[in-house]
């Protein structure tokens, strides 16, 4: 059977939380095998609910691994982790960044057991500043980067954005996306490297266009509902059956489309609506024609009209529906996983397909499930290196 794009690759996955799991759990659906770290006093609670001792979030953020305990405080579980080490390819942590100095595994360190090493460590708020040792988490780098700023209803204060993991899964993607990259250069150059990513950083690179926008007018974002700042029409409409439709026309042959669509084709040659700019700027007299309209018929009928005209548009669908509907499980957007402390579960399944080298989502591992059997892999390893007198792989790179 093919394996994944990472087949071959290990990663010491010595995370927590959220941000720096999901990360690993990406590496992992890709082939990779991640060895996921955790204390040997940890039992998986965390985020609620639990079930069997063990939390929602150990079991969502930490599939595609397997599990090892160690205490890194322990002069014999240390000497197992660099032994363990040796054999990786990838190095993952997301603490404070002095942690990291007092448990022994900082980068000077780890580079001298294994010159391969790529070296992720994700904080944050950088390395440097007067917020470096500041505790960062999803919540507090929304807040600090502006994020909330704008979200809420039309007129209305700025409200906290409720998907609480928002940051949390875009730092962990950025920071798989630059063990790729970091892979890669080491496969030109032969040389591991560390590679520094925060929250803080991950966070405002996302609003990069909003950033701009301000930096260019000084017009600080307002709360717009699901309108959007730049395009209009481009919101979510409430139709007869009490359903909300959202939609986009965001080019001219769209806009004409619309029109038509709505049975009001003397907007086309309406001086006002006449640029997608024009329309922004009068997009309340453009509601005031384009929501009646949508509020004539049930969502089914828009969806048959706007296809016809080629205007994007979609129901806005609720997670309960979401699970079942077609799309999602002909494309494995949401598959099936069983785990030992929740039975079967249904998670987000891989965000990619490869054709030749398919990804594999699999169950969560226990608290230290997998220690005997790693922990046997290292010492054959070192022994049948040991009989050759020759560097592991990992140790020539």
């Amino acid at each position: 059977m093919p394996q994944g794009p990472l087949s071959g690759i290990r990663v010491f996955d010595m995370t927590l939380a959220m941000v720096g799991p999901w990360g690993a759990m990406q590496l992992g659906g890709m082939g990779a095998d991640v060895i996921h770290i955790e204390q040997p006093t940890a039992t998986g609670a965390g985020v609620p609910p639990t079930i069997n001792g063990t939390s929602i979030g150990y079991i969502a953020w930490n599939m595609n691994k397997r599990g090892l305990t160690l205490d890194m405080k322990s002069p014999q579980d240390r000497a197992n982790a660099y032994e363990l080490l040796k054999t990786c390819d990838v190095f993952m942590m997301n603490m404070r960044p002095d942690v990291a100095g007092r448990l022994g595994v900082d980068y000077e360190t780890l580079s001298q057991i294994n010159p391969g090493i790529i070296y992720l460590t994700i904080t944050g708020w950088g390395q440097s500043g007067p917020m470096r040792d500041v505790p960062g988490a999803d919540p507090q780098v929304r807040f600090f980067t502006g994020f909330h700023q704008g979200v809420g209803a039309e007129g209305a204060p700025d409200e906290v954005y409720r998907r609480y993991t928002l940051f949390d899964a875009t730092t962990g993607n950025y920071g798989a996306q630059a063990i790729l990259m970091a892979l890669v250069a080491r496969k030109k150059s032969g040389k591991g490297q560390r590679i520094d990513l925060s929250m803080m950083r991950a966070g405002s690179a996302v609003q990069t266009p909003r950033i701009a926008e301000y930096l260019a007018t000084e017009q600080e974002p307002v709360p717009m509902g699901s309108q959007s700042q730049s395009t209009a029409p481009d919101r979510a409409y409430l139709a007869q059956d009490g359903r909300w439709l959202g939609l986009s026309a965001t080019s001219e042959a769209e806009w004409r489309g619309f029109c038509k669509a709505i049975q009001h084709p003397e907007l086309i040659d309406d001086a006002r609506f006449a640029t997608n700019a024009d329309r922004v700027d009068h997009r309340k007299e453009l509601d005031a024609i384009i929501e009646p309209a949508i509020a004539e018929y049930p969502v089914d009928y828009w969806r048959l009209e706007f296809d016809k005209v080629g205007v994007p548009s979609n129901i806005v669908i609720r997670w309960s529906e979401l699970r079942w509907h077609a799309q999602a499980m002909q494309n494995d957007y949401i598959v099936p996983i069983d785990t030992k402390a929740w039975g079967r579960v249904w998670t987000g399944g891989p965000p990619w397909q490869f054709s030749g080298t398919p990804g594999k989502w699999f169950s969560t591992p226990g608290i230290g499930e997998h220690n005997d059997e790693i922990i046997a892999e290292v010492q054959e390893l070192r022994a049948a290196a040991a009989r050759s007198n020759t560097p592991t792989p990992t140790e020539r790179a």
